[in-house]
């Protein structure tokens, strides 16, 4: 744990300050869940009145747990709190400036914007993150899912990543996404955080439809391709099966890029240069369309993303319709 002296020094060399921090009595009058994560420091900093709230170890919440904790320490406190991690990533310290969230990181930065006061030693160049437009695949593989399944009940990482077969940490990265878009929350039971979905269906389609991607990475043409659970039938081949828009000779299918490269390592595919009588249009998709798909079919939500480029009358037309048969 960053300790008081480590504080005191930083301050010291930094603003010319020396402060006396002391244990703060008061402690127990926070809920266990901050108890338990950190400890509590009161002083006085440039005549103001500061609570250090100092964490216990390694772990590194994300920034808007931080100053959800913060906002309750804060009302048995009625001066500035200040966050004091034991570790903290360049771009948690932009995501924490960017919600105005003040923090000292011994021998690194401290913001404090209430004092007017933005530090960093060495002349680091800490670049403020510039919110993505769009979000990740696997972001959006948890959107969707939760568009075409409405989970009542929040879920935790490990659940997540376990439903579609990414890393914990990568749905971790998701969950941050989330909140950082507002299109999720999450909350913290115990020690465990759980993503849930706030807005209603249609909702939060309208508000994520401008940050979600085309999935598809790129299409190539096949001769031949057998059928396996990993490629299922996507593009007009798909909009034909959920509308009355007549299908063209070439079948859509789509993989992931996991999956074709698996495909194309083993041989089991004759690409050609461009389509031909008979090809496979094969689109390759930044995440398993599979993981989404019913009866062999990708989403709906998922097609009209892909299809969003396609400025055909027709094609406007069935997707209208196919996205109105959405029970809302």
């Amino acid at each position: 744990m960053a300790n008081v002296n480590e504080i005191k020094k930083y301050l010291n060399d930094t603003l010319g300050v020396q402060v006396q921090p002391t244990f703060w009595e008061n402690t127990k009058a926070l809920p266990f869940l901050l108890r338990d994560r950190y400890e509590f420091y009161t002083t006085y900093l440039l005549k103001a009145k500061c609570l250090f709230m100092v964490g216990k170890d390694r772990e590194e919440p994300t920034p808007a747990v931080i100053k959800k904790h913060g906002i309750i320490a804060k009302e048995k406190w009625d001066g500035n709190v200040v966050y004091v991690p034991q570790v903290m990533s360049t771009f948690n310290r932009g995501r924490l400036i960017d919600q105005k969230v003040p923090f000292i990181v011994p021998g690194k930065q401290l913001y404090l914007p209430d004092l007017g006061l933005d530090l960093r030693e060495h002349v680091e160049k800490i670049r403020l993150r510039t919110k993505a437009k769009t979000v990740s695949p696997a972001t959006q593989v948890v959107i969707l899912d939760a568009l075409l399944h409405e989970p009542k009940e929040p879920r935790n990482a490990n659940q997540l990543a376990g439903q579609f077969g990414y890393a914990a940490m990568t749905i971790t990265r998701a969950m941050n996404e989330l909140e950082d878009f507002g299109l999720g929350t999450v909350r913290i039971v115990g020690r465990e955080r759980r993503l849930v979905f706030d807005l209603p269906g249609k909702q939060l389609w309208e508000k994520a439809k401008p940050h979600l991607q085309n999935p598809v990475f790129k299409t190539v043409y096949v001769q031949n391709i057998k059928p396996i659970k990993e490629v299922v039938r996507a593009g007009m081949s798909a909009l034909a099966d959920y509308t009355n828009i007549v299908e063209p000779e070439n079948k859509t299918l789509a993989i992931s890029r996991r999956g074709f490269r698996t495909l194309n390592k083993n041989h089991e595919l004759v690409m050609l240069p461009i389509p031909d009588k008979g090809t496979v249009n094969l689109e390759i998709w930044r995440y398993g369309p599979e993981r989404l798909a019913r009866q062999g079919v990708v989403d709906r939500f998922s097609l009209f993303l892909s299809l969003k480029e396609d400025n055909d009358e027709r094609v406007e037309m069935a997707k209208k319709k196919m996205m109105e048969k959405v029970s809302w």
